[in-house]
């Protein structure tokens, strides 16, 4: 049965949490401004439509702004005033506007509620379909608060210490404190990721001066421990919840490997905290949406949730509005990694109406993407631009080889995705070409492997360029051969010391039957980083730094996130790869396990509405599904997985 909810311009809502959250960054005491050009929501809306009435009757438009409705031939107000209506066909129309959030309304009458059949415009753009979130049905809700759900939190241990007092909360967590101090007291209140962070005020990221007349809740901040530091700590009371998005994990994964059911708990509950308005980076220093952070968000989300909702709003967020003028993020890969993002999205959810919402933006994001190649039709670095990849050692003089092979990407994203909108493909012929000169220009015969750059003269060749060609069947056959054997096999090139291109890599490696070098990693960097004291996973683990030498990082003692989105990539690389769950399409997939150097696992992957269970005791691979749409494939042949019925396959 339908229900009233609040509807409201297409984007808006996306667009002002989104703003929000850019500009709530801080570090050492000051308001730190978001680094990029943030688009803003509509100020004005026009919401239509037209209802049956059986009997005469009466509803009253509740609205977020201020506006009239037109009516009956007259004007009413919003708010305060039921509007009657007479047995037979209405149309009605809601004018409004709103300069501090977004136009919003609310009807639920008996022959009238807000719900998908209206239609909103900003006066300069054809109607389309209002838009909604599910957690507002009541007209008490206020779209401009965004829904997270909140619990106490009761803390450890607490200790007096150095003037003041510390308090642990066991692990890292993120939320609101509230700090009741004695009357005309006052205190320093220092937020730490670590007990050294609590206790070192002067390179501490968070830390706020509080008087007795601060009873509010503190801004919500990531943290696990607390110091109140002050004569008055010790009479103080320290309130703190933990503030959270209430989302349910689909996804689960063991296996008979020491210490892997706590890495898989590390890396979802870090994932969790990680997953707010939209996805984070890290929940502390750089509490930002970066596109290629959420890039790999959307796929661990997918096997953890597949639930579309964060990745979708994450998107919006992103995409923002046109005219664009610099890249996402002021980053080329990024705006790239973005377009890419939303064809694998509707690949694995084909969620047509979501792309229809945002297919004239994303057009107009590739239209500047490739407004800015140069006269060979190659990525160059352009006024403004950031070529980044990684922060790894890349050649990065000219036009760059990875650069290239992620906007051939592109191309045959878009090829797909207006293929699903009904438009002609003008990408695929692109597409080719740019291969044919990447590989004349980039392929270095002697090295038997793409090369960085073909301007510098170093025939410099990186993991990085050669994992994309492989991980996005950029090359096949014997050139492919060459790239695995040159390049991601190749001992002598410079290793990936970055978490966030490490998962490129391991995937990559999976994807070449490298199974056992990931699970390796796994148990090696995820485990030695838990046996090193995290509760949630970093941003980076080097074993060799000892004691507070893990949490610097860009030049600040404590500069590290030590709960960062990344981090969480054993979810998809267990789920993908070891127990072999693939999503070919909206209701298709793929189950091709490789236990690897497990000699047994259980597996639990969402697809769809339903799910594929996964069961190895070596050798045998017992396979369930609870949807259609499945195969299982041993490496030879492919098996169709008939909804709830039991498989049993010999590996």
């Amino acid at each position: 049965m339908a229900r009233a909810k609040w509807i409201w311009n297409p984007g808006d809502f996306e667009l002002y949490h989104h703003m929000l959250l850019s500009c709530r960054r801080q570090e050492k005491g000051c308001d730190y401004p978001c680094a990029w050009h943030i688009s803003r929501p509509e100020a004005s809306a026009r919401f239509r439509t037209r209802f049956t009435a059986a009997r005469p009757g009466s509803f009253t438009v509740y609205a977020r702004g201020r506006g009239m409705v037109r009516f009956g031939g007259r004007l009413w107000r919003v708010n305060d005033e039921p509007i009657p209506y007479a047995e037979g066909e209405h149309e009605v129309c809601v004018e409004l506007c709103n300069t501090e959030a977004f136009p919003a309304i609310y009807v639920n009458s008996e022959a009238l509620f807000t719900d998908g059949g209206w239609t909103v415009d900003p006066y300069d753009a054809v109607p389309v379909p209002a838009a909604c979130e599910p957690a507002f049905y009541e007209k008490e809700d206020d779209p401009a608060v965004f829904p997270f759900a909140c619990a106490p939190l009761t803390p450890v241990g607490r200790e007096e210490t150095q003037g003041g007092m510390l308090i642990d909360y066991g692990r890292e967590t993120f939320g609101p404190v509230t700090v009741t101090l004695p009357e005309d007291a006052e205190a320093l209140l220092v937020y730490g990721e670590s007990r050294e962070e609590a206790l070192d005020p002067a390179n501490a990221l968070l830390w706020e001066r509080l008087t007795s007349a601060d009873t509010s809740p503190r801004p919500a901040r990531a943290f696990r421990y607390l110091f109140l530091q002050g004569a008055a700590a010790a009479k103080a009371k320290v309130e703190a919840s933990l503030e959270y998005l209430p989302i349910s994990d689909r996804a689960s994964f063991s296996a008979d490997e020491p210490g892997l059911d706590a890495i898989w708990d590390t890396c979802a509950r870090t994932f969790h905290l990680n997953t707010r308005e939209f996805f984070l980076d890290g929940i502390k220093r750089d509490r930002w949406v970066w596109s290629g952070d959420a890039y790999q968000s959307y796929m661990i989300a997918r096997y953890l949730y597949h639930d579309p909702s964060v990745t979708e709003r994450t998107i919006v967020a992103l995409l923002g509005k046109p005219p664009y003028r610099l890249h996402v993020n002021t980053i080329n890969d990024y705006s790239a990694y973005l377009i890419v993002s939303v064809w694998e999205h509707f690949a694995a959810s084909g969620r047509r109406a979501f792309l229809a919402q945002i297919w004239e933006n994303l057009k107009a994001l590739y239209a500047f993407i490739v407004s800015r190649l140069d006269e060979r039709g190659f990525v160059v670095p352009r006024h403004g631009d950031w070529i980044f990849i990684d922060w790894g050692q890349l050649d990065k003089n000219g036009a760059h080889c990875f650069e290239q092979i992620l906007l051939w990407r592109v191309y045959r994203c878009m090829a797909l995705l207006g293929a699903e909108m009904g438009e002609p493909d003008t990408y695929t012929p692109l597409a080719d070409a740019l291969r044919a000169r990447v590989i004349d220009t980039f392929w270095d015969e002697e090295k038997g492997a793409f090369i960085d750059s073909a301007s510098s003269g170093k025939r410099f060749v990186s993991r990085q360029t050669n994992v994309f060609a492989v991980l996005y069947d950029f090359v096949d056959g014997a050139m492919r051969r060459s790239v695995i054997e040159n390049a991601l096999l190749n001992p002598d090139l410079p290793a990936i010391t970055t978490p966030y291109f490490k998962l490129y890599e391991l995937m990559a490696l999976c994807k070449i039957g490298k199974i056992e070098q990931a699970q390796d990693y796994i148990a090696s960097y995820w485990g030695g980083m838990l046996q090193a004291g995290a509760t949630s996973v970093w941003e980076a683990y080097d074993p060799d730094e000892q004691g507070a030498e893990h949490y610097a990082m860009y030049g600040s003692a404590y500069g590290k996130s030590l709960c960062h989105a990344w981090g969480s990539g054993p979810i998809l690389l267990l789920c993908r790869y070891c127990a072999g769950v693939e999503y070919l399409g909206p209701s298709a997939f793929r189950v091709s396990p490789r236990p690897g150097r497990y000699a047994a696992f259980n597996a639990r992957v969402p697809v769809g509405e339903g799910e594929v269970t996964v069961e190895y005791r070596k050798p045998v691979i017992t396979v369930r599904a609870s949807v259609p749409g499945g195969l299982f494939f041993d490496g030879a042949a492919e098996t169709p997985l008939a909804p709830d019925e039991t498989y049993t396959f010999i590996l």
